[in-house]
């Protein structure tokens, strides 16, 4: 057993293969194994197992994907976060990332804390009526969305990820829809699924909200659309089961180090 910094020459093959046997978002590890994010596996023999991912903001580390086979054992898993924690230049910087229940004992083992409860909402198509006209169409489609991502993402989440988003979430499939108080950004995770992630508001901008979920509805109706978000928002949640999201599954916004500053309220998808 090997854990450690990941074979980098072998790291596109070795993902396509665990990829059969692991649901992950290929794309986004690869965009960041492209920039320079800290990746680390764990091998049996030439096998990658398991793997984690990290990348570096200005004012967070964000732990954007910890993939393994159902396999691996807790040890191994704890063992691969703290060569990753062992190899962050900044201890004070938080660490943050969403984690379903089942993983929380791991995560606390290797010094964090639960900071606000999620859940995941999908959308499978049908049971909705509403009106998406023209006008409402251009209203959310704007070129120049970076300066409201940014403004909104430093208060939301206390960093602008405009690298971030636009360097290793942005696919051929993205699709932005912003208005003068919040974006969305949704992407295709794999064929049938599409992801909403980021999606950033005004707190208390519900209009506007109304129309960026109808928008992403109208565009992306066709497939399942999936999102986390904030379970005790109950502006966000009864949002999404106004157009028969379906809320399942108990996650986590978990951070290590220093508390991050987060404004959940204007939090409507991760």
């Amino acid at each position: 057993m090997f854990v450690g910094w990941i074979r980098k020459n072998s790291f596109r093959e070795d993902l396509e293969r665990f990829s059969l046997e692991v649901a992950i978002d290929k794309g986004v590890v690869l965009n960041c194994f492209d920039h320079g994010s800290l990746i680390f596996g764990a091998y049996e023999g030439e096998t990658l197992i398991a793997f984690v991912v990290l990348y570096e903001m200005e004012n967070l580390y964000l732990l954007n994907g910890f993939y393994y086979k159902p396999d691996t054992s807790n040890p191994i898993k704890e063992r691969l976060l703290k060569i990753l924690f062992n190899n962050l230049y900044d201890e004070e910087r938080s660490v943050v990332t969403i984690v379903h229940k089942s993983q929380m004992e791991i995560f606390t083992q290797v010094g964090f804390k639960a900071l606000h409860r999620f859940t995941q909402a999908t959308y499978s198509g049908g049971g909705v009526a509403f009106n998406f006209t023209n006008a409402m169409a251009k209203s959310i489609t704007r070129e120049n969305y970076i300066p409201t991502l940014a403004q909104l993402n430093k208060r939301a989440l206390g960093d602008d990820m405009v690298e971030y988003i636009t360097q290793n979430i942005f696919k051929s499939s993205s699709l932005i829809l912003s208005t003068d108080f919040g974006y969305q950004h949704s992407y295709a995770l794999d064929k049938s699924t599409i992801k909403i992630s980021p999606w950033i508001m005004e707190d208390g901008a519900f209009d506007d909200a109304h129309k960026l979920i109808r928008g992403v509805i109208y565009h992306r109706g066709l497939k399942k659309i999936s999102a986390f978000i904030p379970a005790d928002a109950q502006s966000v949640v009864e949002l999404y089961q106004s157009y028969q999201f379906v809320l399942e599954g108990e996650y986590y916004l978990m951070y290590k180090n220093t508390q991050p500053s987060i404004d959940i309220e204007m939090i409507y998808g991760l």
